[in-house]
């Protein structure tokens, strides 16, 4: 029998027969449960197993049926990612750890961006439950609550926190510490010589801006600085509000001489600002970021920061969201990534050199 264009149409017989899992498992020495496990991006499976498991797959062309494994086992190997701020370069690095990591253990990821709105996030998670995702990771919204959490007629799937986490729910996360982050650029001011340090940025309503402020207290305290309320300036972390907090910390009286930035955004803006009022930072007047995005080794002056591993958070974050789908009973796992200071041009400044100016 012959096509329309005249070539051999083929057979049932002539085709080359598609190799089973059982075969494919014989052939490596396995189980095909394990064949089985390592498709599905399993972490019982060692990423050695998992990379032979691949070749002998892409050799044979062996294709994995996703939609019906789904069908069987109930699941779609997708995962959500609800992203606070698409628009923040240390989140877009975090994403890209994130759906690294999560490709590796086999899932296909979903993304979302909130834009710091309760109400988005909400409708995000909604909609992903709707559509079956394994799992989804979370950076919560500013404002968040434990109740915006807790979802009435439908139970959504295994929820994961990074970056910011909410009491009271008992979700695996993976954060910064914090606290650690304030104390090692206090630390640094201090052991220059200032005692009028500003801190800025962040949110009240966020349980890690409690964490900074009482660290902040805890380092002046120790110093024997009496704390001022004044000094703290919440706002949003972006860095407008960094180049506006330039123009409050210039009409305080006595003026700061340091600040410690929620983020590097605001820290960036900061740094433009303080310009703009005749301050030098790095010259007389010292600034500290936090993240140490790409661009704070390039700014001029370049920016001093306290810095974490958004790889380790990333590979972190699914980690944790693919064992609470394969052990949805194991215990929660809360993980803190310590912090580094990376000190450029920003915080050379020592206190007596900013009074000299």
């Amino acid at each position: 029998m012959r096509e329309r264009n005249g070539a051999p149409r083929r057979t049932g017989a002539s085709r080359m027969s598609r190799p089973t899992l059982s075969q494919i498992a014989e052939l490596l020495g396995v189980s095909t449960a394990t064949v089985s496990l390592a498709m599905r991006g399993s972490p019982k499976i060692s990423q050695k197993t998992r990379e032979r498991v691949e070749a002998a797959l892409e050799e044979s062309g062996y294709v994995y049926q996703r939609s019906a494994a789904g069908l069987r086992t109930a699941r779609t190997h997708t995962v959500g990612i609800v992203l606070n701020n698409i628009s923040d370069p240390f989140y877009c690095t975090l994403l890209a750890a994130m759906e690294e990591a999560l490709r590796n253990f086999g899932r296909t990821v979903f993304l979302c961006n909130s834009n710091e709105s309760v109400e988005l996030q909400s409708k995000f998670i909604r909609t992903m439950t709707e559509y079956n995702a394994d799992g989804i990771i979370v950076i919560p919204a500013i404002g968040s609550t434990a109740d915006d959490f807790r979802f009435r007629n439908v139970g959504p799937p295994p929820i994961v926190f990074v970056s910011r986490t909410i009491p009271g729910l008992g979700y695996d996360s993976v954060v910064n510490d914090d606290r650690q982050s304030v104390l090692l650029s206090m630390e640094r001011l201090l052991q220059s010589g200032h005692s009028r340090i500003a801190v800025i940025g962040g949110d009240p309503s966020l349980h890690r801006f409690g964490d900074r402020v009482q660290a902040y207290k805890d380092a002046l305290e120790e110093a024997s600085i009496e704390f001022d309320e004044a000094l703290v300036r919440p706002s949003a972390p972006s860095r407008q509000a960094g180049f506006e907090a330039a123009h409050w910390i210039a009409g305080l009286d006595p003026k700061p001489t340091a600040a410690i930035c929620y983020n590097d955004a605001l820290a960036l803006g900061l740094s433009s600002g303080l310009q703009r009022e005749g301050l030098l930072p790095g010259r007389n007047f010292a600034v500290i970021g936090t993240e140490d995005v790409e661009e704070a080794s390039l700014a001029h002056p370049a920016l001093s920061a306290t810095t974490v591993s958004w790889k380790e958070m990333g590979a972190g974050a699914a980690s944790l969201l693919v064992r609470r789908i394969e052990e949805p009973d194991s215990p929660a796992r809360h993980i803190v990534l310590p912090s580094s200071l990376v000190v450029r041009e920003t915080c050379t400044v020592s206190r007596e050199l900013a009074f000299a100016e």
